[in-house]
């Protein structure tokens, strides 16, 4: 009987992160390797704060294994991150990005944004003069259950999906491959 939970366990953790789909868009117009600092911006994605330090310390260790450095004062690039976990939500898309437009997204009208659905985290840089985007990595999947009023065992359930999440964005910066 242990066996048999065992195995399903497995199996059933695999296909969590085997259905995770990642897609990732950078503005190939610039440079992205002369960036060597960032900061995140004040905002949170996510209304709970055990799963938004998860993905800030995710994302920081993925950024810093790419050379880039976390500072306080005077970053070149900003980081922000979403995450959807109660509703869909749209977000604005950036124009440099034909993984990340209508085509793909299923948004035929001219808008400016894309749905982000339930379960989806996203991780937007921008440079931090311009304010324009650089680089954004969307991965479906990740948050699929809504809190449920316990913050820390929503965390520990999500937590290897958004490590796993994090890591399948960043094996694709600065820029992802060509198709």
């Amino acid at each position: 009987m242990k066996k048999l939970l065992l195995i399903t366990l497995i199996v059933t953790s695999a296909l969590v992160v085997n259905a995770q789909k990642v897609q990732v868009g950078a503005d190939r117009s610039v440079d992205l390797t002369k960036y060597k600092t960032y900061a995140w911006a004040a905002e949170k994605g996510t209304a709970n704060p055990i799963v938004h330090q998860m993905i800030v310390d995710a994302v920081d260790q993925a950024m810093a294994a790419k050379g880039l450095k976390k500072v306080d004062v005077d970053p070149e690039m900003t980081v922000v991150s979403l995450a959807a976990t109660e509703y869909d939500m749209h977000i604005s898309y950036p124009s440099w990005s034909p993984g990340l437009n209508s085509i793909t997204t299923g948004v035929a009208v001219g808008a400016q944004a894309w749905p982000v659905t339930k379960g989806t985290l996203v991780v937007d840089i921008s440079d931090t003069k311009t304010n324009n985007g650089l680089w954004r990595g969307t991965a479906t999947d990740v948050l699929k259950h809504g809190p449920t009023g316990d913050m820390a065992k929503d965390a520990k359930s999500v937590e290897k999906v958004i490590k796993k999440a994090v890591e399948k964005m960043f094996k694709q910066y600065p820029y992802p491959p060509d198709k």
